[in-house]
């Protein structure tokens, strides 16, 4: 796994909601592991709090949503 400096990674935050999620799946930023990007996404949320505007934080919730959902499948797909 390739490490990414500060700057690479929050200029995913700033992609729309499909785009963060691809690429938070991708094997480029995290392990291609769908729960790994949610983690990250979940951190970044958490970090960034209360200065989020209410229409960044809607997307970055939508791609978590969008991250929720493919983890849910790959977990399924394991079964």
């Amino acid at each position: 796994m390739k490490t990414h400096d500060d700057d690479s990674l929050s200029g995913i935050f700033t992609k729309s909601p499909e785009m963060m999620a691809d690429l938070l799946s991708s094997k480029e930023f995290t392990t291609g592991d769908p729960e790994a990007g949610l983690r990250l996404l979940t951190v970044y949320i958490a970090y960034a709090g209360r200065r989020l505007s209410v229409s960044r934080k809607q997307s970055l919730e939508r791609a978590r949503e969008l991250l929720l959902r493919r983890t849910r499948q790959t977990s399924a797909s394991k079964q």
